[in-house]
């Protein structure tokens, strides 16, 4: 489902932010990690929310596939509005190659996009996911992008993402600082990505446990990556239309 735009000029780079699961809550939080950044408002970002035929959480590769199935007709008809589009799964999601097949404007994965982020910033990243099953499904990933050596680990939280607003804050403090810790205390990771769209904003949260624990690492918001690299691929795309014309 489509929201209203953000602002209604036509002069501003329009972004698509897309939600392949059918929860309205995520993608709002997915929203208020890109509300408080500098450049947000001098663009349009609308946001795209599957409908109810979607899972209302991706936990594994048979939802991935099936929430890509329930947008994509959707997604279709809104390929000319748009300059670019966010795809706000962390994961090899199938939605992010299916647009791609259907457009030549930038289409941008958060997963991808926060991984190639960290390894600007540090030597080992390590990643904050949800449920355990995405250990395993993540370690593929990295692998397909060629990224093993720059991993230090992938540590699950065992806290779902839809479960993540409503478990209370000192639970999932626990369990991201047990996590953390691991991750850098034992696999020497210096960044850290928070691995779930349902985690952005919660930058603050894994910042205070890294300085509880005396290490610096930076953090990485997943939609934040995804976002910002998406608008410099979009400028890129738009110099090189006018400079064709």
């Amino acid at each position: 489902m489509l929201a209203s735009p953000t602002s209604p000029s036509n002069t501003q780079t329009k972004i698509l932010l897309i939600n392949p699961n059918s929860s309205s809550s995520m993608t709002s939080t997915a929203m208020k990690a890109l509300i408080g950044l500098e450049n947000f408002s001098s663009n349009q970002v609308d946001q795209f929310t599957a409908s109810s035929v979607a899972p209302s959480e991706i936990t594994s590769f048979t939802t991935e596939v099936i929430s890509a199935a329930a947008c994509i007709h959707n997604l279709i008809p809104l390929l000319e509005q748009y300059d670019g589009f966010l795809v706000a799964c962390f994961s090899e999601h199938p939605l992010v190659e299916m647009l791609r097949e259907h457009t030549d404007k930038p289409v941008v994965g958060i997963m991808e996009a926060s991984l190639v982020h960290a390894t600007f910033l540090g030597h080992r990243f390590g990643i904050l996911t949800t449920n355990k099953e995405w250990e395993p499904l993540l370690a593929k990933s990295i692998h397909h992008l060629a990224l093993d050596h720059r991993c230090g680990g992938i540590k699950a939280t065992n806290i779902s993402p839809a479960s993540l607003e409503c478990v209370g804050q000192d639970i999932v403090n626990a369990a991201m600082s047990e996590a953390i810790r691991e991750l850098v205390e034992k696999n020497g990771c210096d960044v850290m990505i928070l691995g779930c769209a349902g985690m952005s904003g919660l930058e603050s949260i894994v910042e205070q446990i890294v300085m509880n624990i005396g290490s610096k690492v930076a953090v990485v918001d997943a939609v934040v990556a995804g976002y910002e690299i998406l608008l410099g691929l979009v400028a890129v795309q738009k110099r090189g239309r006018r400079q064709i014309l």
